[in-house]
């Protein structure tokens, strides 16, 4: 290869060219083979084509370092998730990126593995026996350094499938998900999966500090909180560049902020459920319905706040119904005085009767003996009796 045909070597070639090179069933962005064959191209050095390979980098982490720095040499703002995922895969660092998942890992041949002990290592060596595929390869190299027990396997297997991050990453974000807080791949390192994580050394020595944690958040019943805490996280891991566990964070609170809107209460109460149900296992359901329905059909089929509506309606009804009932009795206090008084000849059911007004007797006020005659003198009763 020569440049303008001077029989210098043209560098820029063989830097092209292995950028344009298709690994792990992907290819890189345009964009970043742009940027990167410009920074690379400046580091790059030797006569021939082998030479200028050999000074390119050569892991998986030398690849990803030139990715980035190439990256922010040229642009101040985050490298996308997609071209991220795909530099990942491309260099080998993850299985992450823009194609196809890889493939679910064999069950049979999980069959015959033959854990023992149930730790990270027993786990890794017996699946690194595991080469009847692709994805089965790279599955095991996903579990490896997970510290599992035997029944879990399969379980992991399927989370690190659907959440497309590696075991011990998958640690990780089990535990900044309880914290509220990313922390050191060191801290999570000895983690057993699907362990309850609010009783690891990391989040008692975080309470001890009288540092807030997930389950206080709950406690505390406070939505803003909440979103706060999941809203940090996200950002956190998004400076971090680690695009997955902040796609899976963000993804996880608007779910589950969508499906409980305008209920809080049974906003706490599920996002409890879920933590208790999926303690330990990062985020692989971003949202169980099974989990929602069960709590509404406990709740007699209406969510928590309709219950409290209608508990709230219960109480105005009996406050009504306390007010009718006083002006009730009230009423028959009153009714009770008048018949007692039987004024102006009223008798119960609307008409006269025989309540004489003059004396109360039980005769017409025209018929009274007390009655006095127009010049003011009571009428003479003659006694008529049989010597008469």
């Amino acid at each position: 290869m020569t440049d303008g045909g001077d029989g210098v070597f043209e560098r820029s070639a063989v830097v092209s060219a292995i950028l344009g090179e298709t690994r792990n069933s992907v290819t890189l962005h345009p964009i970043l083979i742009g940027y990167s064959a410009t920074y690379l191209l400046a580091l790059a050095f030797g006569g021939d084509a082998e030479e200028v390979k050999a000074s390119l980098p050569v892991t998986s982490e030398e690849w990803m370092v030139s990715f980035d720095e190439a990256w922010k040499a040229n642009t101040e703002n985050v490298m996308p998730g997609l071209i991220l995922g795909r530099a990942k895969t491309w260099s080998g660092i993850s299985v992450i990126g823009a194609g196809p998942p890889p493939p679910l890992i064999d069950a049979a041949a999980l069959a015959g593995g033959g854990h023992s002990g149930g730790a990270g290592a027993g786990a890794s060596t017996s699946m690194g026996t595991v080469t009847a595929s692709y994805g089965d390869v790279h599955v095991a190299h996903m579990l490896k350094g997970l510290v599992v027990s035997d029944y879990d396997v399969n379980k992991a297997i399927n989370d690190i499938n659907s959440q497309r991050i590696s075991g011990p990453r998958i640690m990780g974000l089990a535990l900044a998900k309880v914290s509220g807080r990313v922390h050191p791949a060191g801290d999570s390192a000895e983690l057993r999966y699907g362990s309850d994580l609010r009783l690891c050394q990391v989040i008692r020595q975080q309470r001890k500090a009288c540092v807030p944690t997930l389950d206080d958040v709950l406690k505390n019943k406070s939505r803003r909180e909440l979103a706060l805490h999941y809203s940090r996280l996200a950002k956190e891991y998004n400076d971090r560049h680690m695009i997955e566990e902040a796609t899976l964070v963000s993804q996880f609170w608007a779910e589950t902020s969508s499906a409980f809107e305008g209920d809080d209460s049974g906003l706490f109460v599920y996002v409890t459920e879920w933590l208790r149900t999926y303690s330990g296992r990062g985020i692989p359901k971003l949202l169980d319905t099974d989990l929602i329905l069960r709590h509404r059909k406990e709740a007699g089929g209406a969510s928590l706040s309709d219950l409290k509506k209608l508990e709230d309606a219960i109480k105005g009804l009996q406050t009504k119904l306390n007010s009718s009932e006083s002006k009730s009795v009230e009423l028959a206090k009153r009714v009770t005085r008048a018949e007692s008084k039987a004024g102006d000849g009223w008798a119960p059911g609307g008409g006269k009767g025989k309540a004489c007004f003059i004396c109360g007797g039980d005769h017409l006020a025209k018929d009274c003996p007390d009655k006095k005659d127009k010049k003011g003198k009571k009428p003479e009763i003659i006694d008529v009796t049989d010597d008469e």
